[in-house]
């Protein structure tokens, strides 16, 4: 078995119709003999171009292991299914799962945090006198060429 990202845009529509979709999908790829391994919901975003009128679109990624002959199958209930605008399979070597996003800092302890490294990052004062300055290279000339009318 092969290990397989199945990523798709869904039409955009109410949470029970998108996660009805998205079990669909899940369900077809288990029954195709595949096993799930995990799945990333990258939520509503906005498309780069309107696909069949639509400038929103829900996406989704599955990671998935399954036989190579099972993807044309999917892929053609994917076609037919109208609820999903795009798709795209990509088969891996091995998975690279999403991270998620460390927790951020509260704002106090933000506030405490960046008045930290600010003083960190402030230079110490020059102890010597600075060089003598370099003398700066004349700029190259141009000359410039004029048409004259005859």
């Amino acid at each position: 078995m092969s290990n397989y990202e199945l990523t798709f845009v869904l039409r955009p529509a109410d949470e029970a119709a998108l996660t009805a979709a998205q079990d669909r999908i899940a369900a077809q790829v288990q029954n195709a003999g595949g096993e799930i391994a995990a799945r990333h919901d990258w939520g509503r975003r906005r498309l780069a171009y309107p696909i069949q009128k639509n400038k929103d679109g829900y996406y989704t990624t599955l990671y998935a292991s399954m036989p190579g002959s099972a993807v044309r199958g999917i892929e053609r209930a994917l076609k037919l299914n109208d609820q999903v605008l795009r798709y795209l399979f990509v088969r891996v070597e091995q998975f690279v799962l999403p991270q998620t996003p460390a927790p951020a800092p509260a704002p106090e302890a933000r506030v405490e945090t960046e008045a930290a490294a600010a003083s960190a990052e402030m230079p110490a004062a020059p102890t010597e006198a600075p060089t003598e300055p370099v003398a700066e290279t004349p700029a190259a000339e141009t000359t410039t060429v004029s048409a004259e009318g005859s």
